[in-house]
């Protein structure tokens, strides 16, 4: 029975929120956003490479529950959260200190079709971030045998 309730979560994690109408408006002024951020995304092969010269820093887009089962190694988790940009705020020194090491910002969710990591570095774009999205999430990594958290 738990291994069900891990997979209604697992699937319900991915799914879009319901906004309520009230909060839609407030939703479409992204505060302190300048929209210059890149997005791409980035091979198991890139990824692990970078990670491995300790080139990256790495969010888990994911609930924090299934952070928590096991993640990337390296990986901080920033689940999918209606106040992400407060939660980019209060990271903007860890993130400019990345970046000032030369760092290639990645996120990641748990496959193709989950959305969350996307979500994440469509915001991080916002605040002028560049970042990369992780190929297949953390199933293709876990299929392919890297190493997990």
């Amino acid at each position: 029975m738990p291994l069900t309730a891990a997979i209604v979560l697992g699937l319900a994690s991915c799914a879009q929120p319901v906004v309520p109408e009230t909060k839609v408006a407030a939703l479409k002024k992204p505060v302190g956003m300048n929209g210059r951020g890149k997005i791409t995304s980035i091979s198991l092969n890139d990824l692990f490479a970078l990670q491995q010269s300790d080139r990256v820093l790495l969010y888990d887009a994911r609930p924090g529950f299934f952070y928590g089962l096991g993640h990337l190694p390296g990986a901080i988790s920033l689940p999918k959260s209606p106040d992400y940009d407060e939660q980019i705020v209060k990271r903007e020194a860890e993130i400019k200190a990345a970046l000032a090491a030369k760092k290639t910002i990645v996120v990641y969710c748990t496959n193709l079709t989950c959305p969350d990591a996307r979500s994440l570095a469509i915001h991080l774009a916002g605040f002028g971030y560049s970042s990369s999205t992780l190929t297949g999430g953390w199933e293709a990594w876990k299929e392919s045998g890297l190493p997990t958290e």
